[in-house]
């Protein structure tokens, strides 16, 4: 990228030496990284791949496992740090480029999460006893014994290493050979006594593992194809349904696909074996090819049974007689569904535990108390409920971290309503939720999975929510697109909504009028309540619910041990920004302006806004006034024009000198005393007490009187400001701070109106044009007659002095004071210590406004605060 940084920045107008957040910060020329890019199109497309349709599933499982294998871990690859790319593993290459952003797919220390993803049989994988390096180059050989955890190096007894002939006799394996590295480094970590005559193990390894056989789950193939059998189950309203067993079925809902079998004739005798023949097709039939005289059918997983079969000429007849096999087939209808009924309320009950936490255990006793039971009179209508959902939010308040907190009451009404639109058992509960991101629509959603957990099996469900809300989640599940999906800001709670409708027959439905004009009235009821202080001072639950409790994805994006909940691209994307705001706060370059960045002085929204330009040009446009413009105000950002000082640092041809030539060499030409030198026609507070006189001008010759009052109200106002000393460029004014480009937020405190902000807005742009007008441009006038005047041109200029130019003495003595000067090893190592140090605090700022990112807040008025601090 070097090559092409180097061309952005003189098409830009800029130095090379210009650091390259100037080039990537979004809010300045805004160019996209590669490297970025890449990583936010890993962020999705990973995680699509990992849990996206089944054949993707399948190649990224068999990935993963190749993986395990290759390193032989017990581990999940997807929670340990991949050291090496790997060749023809795409996935692979890409979870390692993840992890150099500290960001896994799995993790495994939450408990219950994905335990089939690592391979079970002991305690104490080597993973944790091998070093990193060891461990990979000796995989082969450990995988060859057949050792994968400590528990297959130790003896029955469990505190006893085994001697290495030992162990190989123990695997009956040929015991010639070195005895491994790894294993010698092993039995110097692991064994109590160093010279290795007494082989137990140390004690902090005793009792944490026991001497177990591996277990590994083999796949489970499909049973063969029983033919002397046929399927049969009892369908509502009708006689049972017979089948003929045929092949696998690629439906979620259903296992296997069988050929169709119908009883013969018009009248049945219950007291016989029915007589079946395979029915030519009807509406049952879900073959493709419908015109062959075959009907196909899904078999019931869970309400189906097995019956032997024989033939009698034509005609298939099964070993049992029509009344017993529907009386057999209804015994198990009903035990099937009432058993599954049972796991299904002990699946809801270990939900509420894991996914909601709150102050007290009173609050899940009453959510798992006030769960709704399915209507047992009625099967075949589905019951419909409604769960209506307010919310209102408290004051902000600051916890004992020092973090802004949000509250907000929320309630919850819950009602069925019966066939002609009546409701019934109505219920009602409020609770308190704390945050530290104002969303509003995150809480509705998290409120909805509250109340939803309520509602019984196969029923229809009418939200009486947010409108805007209430879309989304209906957009969502009607969105057949995977990919589309994962974009979403809310995915993880729209993901676990649509995952737990489907798994309980749910069904989301609209409302009509009638009940349109109930809720409408109830949520009125409901609002009334919030605004009731009595009521509020009630509340007496705290709710929230656990991100990982929601995760009903096999494979997650995790950053740094936090679950990143949604919309991957878009965090991705704002991770960038972050990282090229830090480049900015920890910039040697801009060092004076973040010393005591905590106070808020600056608003950096707006400076940037007019440092990249986009107060006259918007970002797509662009032209040679806008690039001189732009150039010009990021090097008085940076301190950066090309002054005699830096020139002569340079090594510039015919720059002899560093002291400036308009003031008689009198004194050096840094950055600074471009804007004080005494050949300067105006001083700076010359300009800025006249700059509002002349603003004022303009206005009244373009009859802007409105402005012109506004104008008069605040011009004292506005000048005392800049006159005033900066908090932030401790022993100068805050004109400096004007020079440099950066607005201070005390301009934005003069009023709260947006037309009296964009006025004192325009006044600061014109001064600052001023300044530019009536110094920086006639200097350079100057210096260009000057050295017109001495013969240099500006292709001079463009040159490196010549090494074999006779030297001046005052070049010569500068030489020698460099000579003097040279690096010794205890200036190296400080310099070294001073890096380091500066390197882990940009790690440190970076980290906490990921951190920030990842919890759901918005950096981009807060990033400029973050304290700079190194890990201790």
């Amino acid at each position: 990228m070097t090559r092409i940084n180097t061309i952005i920045k003189k098409r830009a107008g800029l130095a090379r030496t210009t650091p390259n957040f100037i080039i990537y910060e979004k809010d300045i020329l805004g160019v996209k990284h590669i490297y970025d890019l890449q990583m936010e199109m890993l962020c999705k497309n990973l995680l699509y791949q990992a849990n996206g349709n089944n054949k993707l599933k399948i190649l990224f499982k068999i990935k993963m496992i190749q993986e395990q294998k290759k390193l032989w871990t017990s581990r999940c690859p997807g929670e340990l740090e991949i050291t090496n790319y790997r060749k023809n593993n795409w996935i692979i290459s890409a979870l390692k480029a993840l992890n150099n952003e500290k960001i896994k797919i799995c993790n495994h220390e939450i408990k219950d999460f994905k335990d089939n993803h690592r391979i079970k049989g002991g305690n104490i994988d080597l993973i944790e006893l091998i070093e990193e390096k060891e461990f990979a180059t000796s995989a082969q050989s450990r995988k060859s014994k057949n050792i994968m955890f400590l528990e297959d190096l130790l003896e029955a007894d469990g505190i006893t290493l085994l001697k290495w002939k030992h162990l190989c006799k123990e695997q009956g394996l040929n015991m010639k050979g070195k005895i491994p590295k790894w294993f010698k480094n092993l039995e110097h970590k692991l064994l109590a006594d160093e010279s290795g005559q007494v082989r137990k193990i140390k004690n902090e390894f005793i009792g944490q593992s026991q001497k177990e056989n591996i277990h590994v789950n083999l796949f489970d193939e499909n049973e063969k194809q029983d033919k002397s059998s046929i399927i049969t189950w009892n369908d509502k309203g009708e006689f049972p349904i017979f089948s003929i067993d045929r092949k696998k079925s690629q439906s979620k809902k259903y296992k296997r696909i069988g050929i169709h079998l119908i009883l013969v004739g018009d009248h049945y005798d219950l007291h016989n074996s029915p007589r079946l023949e395979e029915c030519k097709g009807c509406y049952r039939n879900i073959s493709k090819k419908k015109g062959n005289n075959e009907c196909l059918i899904y078999i019931e997983n869970e309400i189906s049974r097995k019956i032997d079969r024989r033939k009698e000429e034509n005609d298939i007849k099964p070993y049992e007689t029509l009344n017993n096999i529907i009386k057999k087939n209804e015994w198990l209808r009903s035990y099937t569904i009432e058993e599954k009924r049972d796991e299904l309320y002990n699946k809801k009950i270990e939900l509420i535990d894991k996914i909601i936490k709150t102050n007290e255990e009173n609050f899940t006793k009453l959510i798992k108390n006030s769960i709704f039971e399915e209507n047992q009179l009625n099967l075949e209508t589905k019951q419909r409920f409604c769960i209506l959902i307010d919310i209102k939010k408290k004051k902000w308040d600051i916890n004992v971290e020092g973090k802004r907190i949000y509250s907000y009451n929320v309630i919850w009404k819950i009602f069925v309503l019966d066939t002609k639109g009546n409701t019934n058992e109505e219920l009602i509960f409020l609770a308190n939720h704390e945050c530290n991101n104002e969303n509003e629509f995150k809480l509705i959603l998290r409120s909805i999975i509250v109340g939803i957990l309520l509602i019984s099996e196969n029923s229809e469900v009418i939200l009486g929510i947010n409108e805007k809300v209430n879309r989304l989640i209906f957009e969502f599940i009607n969105n057949f697109s995977n990919r589309k999906k994962i974009d979403s800001e809310f995915y993880l709670e729209l993901l676990f909504l649509e995952e737990f409708l489907e798994m309980n027959n749910i069904e989301l439905i609209e409302e009509n009028e009638k009940i349109y004009r109930i809720i409408k009235e109830k949520r009125k009821e409901m609002q009334e309540m919030l605004k009731n202080k009595n009521i509020i001072n009630t509340i007496k639950y705290n709710f929230e619910l656990i991100d990982e409790g929601l995760t009903t994805n096999e494979y997650n994006l995790i950053w740094n041990n936090r679950l990143i909940t949604g919309g991957f691209r878009s965090w991705r994307k704002s991770v960038t920004n972050a990282m090229w705001k830090n480049e900015i706060l920890n910039s040697e370059k801009l060092e004076d302006l973040f010393m005591y960045n905590y106070r808020k002085e600056f608003d950096w929204i707006t400076s940037l806004e007019f440092i990249s330009n986009r107060v006259e040009f918007s970002q797509r446009q662009c032209g040679a006034k806008d690039t001189i413009d732009r150039s010009y105000r990021i090097k008085n950002l940076l301190k950066e024009q090309p002054t005699y000082k830096i020139l002569y640092k340079r090594n510039t041809n015919k720059i002899d000198t560093d002291k400036c030539i308009r003031c008689g060499k009198k004194e050096q030409e840094d950055w600074e005393h471009i804007w004080t030198c005494e050949d300067n026609e105006f001083s700076i507070d010359e300009i800025i007490r006249e700059s509002p006189y002349k603003f004022e001008k303009i206005l009244l010759e373009s009859n802007q009187s409105e402005e012109l009052d506004i104008l008069r109200n605040y011009n004292c106002e506005f000048i005392n400001i800049i006159e005033s000393p900066s908090n932030i460029l401790l022993g100068k004014g805050r004109k400096w701070e004007v020079i440099r480009g950066i607005y201070n937020n005390k301009f934005n405190d003069l009023s709260k109106e947006k037309k009296v902000k964009d006025l004192i807005k325009k006044l600061w742009i014109f001064t600052y044009e001023e300044i530019k007008k009536r110094i920086w441009i006639p200097r350079c006038e100057e210096i260009k007659r000057l050295e017109d005047k001495a013969q240099i041109k500006k292709s001079d200029l463009r040159r490196k002095r010549d090494g074999k130019e006779i030297l001046t003495e005052e070049f010569r003595d500068i030489q020698l004071d460099k000579i003097k000067k040279q690096k010794t090893t205890e200036k190296l190592e400080e310099k070294t210590k001073k890096i380091k140090l500066k390197k882990q605090i940009s790690i440190v700022t970076l980290d906490k406004m990921k951190g920030s990112i990842t919890d759901g807040n918005n950096i981009a008025r807060s990033w400029d605060t973050t304290i700079k601090i190194a890990n201790s």
